[in-house]
């Protein structure tokens, strides 16, 4: 065997390996631990048309389109240095980056040293294939976008980067002509959802995922709630 075949062999197999290595996170994150479980969103959306007061971190950030040298310093493939909880947040966002791309992210920036302090992505009617492929979210319309899979590293927390970035990124959904912006929350993370009130987005809806023999089965609802709804109002 030659040398060049030697390392076309051992390529493939890396490949064949990360493959596999991808496709059974996924399997153990869809495993429950019930027969039957449930979770519960907010499906959070700002109206881009309404006001908003300037939202500010306690660090200068501005916004920009991501890039691999972004990828590279915060979802390390190597990430053994992160606290374990850490750990998982970075796979799964690796996971996905494998089917979101990169062309739709957006970072905030560090103003003081220019390092990449926040991600998420943001996604417009031309990627409903790409959103439809993630699962877990509604169908929506030609004047509305998506916005979701957030994540701050470890050393940018607390600073209400969340709330800044979210109303910096939400604004280039305007670049492709949508005037509803939404975001996905689980109801109980309660953090998060204050940085999302503070960047502008309200309840609209409730995402109700059901599982079925473990999480092998699923399905998911949205049902828009009513403008009177109490759980519109939730206090912050």
């Amino acid at each position: 065997m030659s040398m060049d075949t030697a390392k076309s062999l051992n390529g493939k197999s890396t490949d064949i390996l990360h493959t596999l290595d991808h496709l059974g996170q996924r399997i153990r994150g869809r495993l429950k631990p019930t027969l039957v479980a449930r979770t519960v969103r907010y499906g959070l959306r700002r109206d881009l048309a309404a006001p908003l007061e300037h939202v500010s971190a306690k660090i200068p950030i501005s916004s920009r389109r991501m890039t691999q040298a972004d990828i590279d310093i915060m979802l390390p493939e190597d990430a053994s240095a992160l606290p374990p909880a850490d750990q998982l947040e970075v796979k799964w966002r690796r996971l996905f980056l494998d089917k979101a791309g990169i062309a739709n992210g957006f970072v905030a920036v560090d103003e003081r040293d220019g390092s990449p302090c926040y991600m998420q992505w943001l996604f417009g009617r031309t990627e409903a294939d790409i959103v439809a492929d993630l699962g877990g979210f509604p169908r929506f319309g030609r004047d509305e976008a998506l916005l979701e899979c957030a994540y701050t590293p470890p050393s940018h927390r607390g600073l209400g980067i969340m709330s800044a970035a979210m109303a910096l990124f939400a604004e280039h959904a305007t670049d492709f002509g949508a005037r509803y912006v939404h975001t996905f929350v689980g109801t109980e993370n309660i953090p998060s959802l204050k940085g999302c009130r503070r960047a502008g987005f309200d309840p609209h809806m409730l995402h109700t995922r059901r599982f079925r023999l473990f999480g092998l089965l699923r399905d998911d609802t949205f049902d828009v709630m009513a403008e009177d709804d109490p759980r519109r109002r939730w206090e912050m």
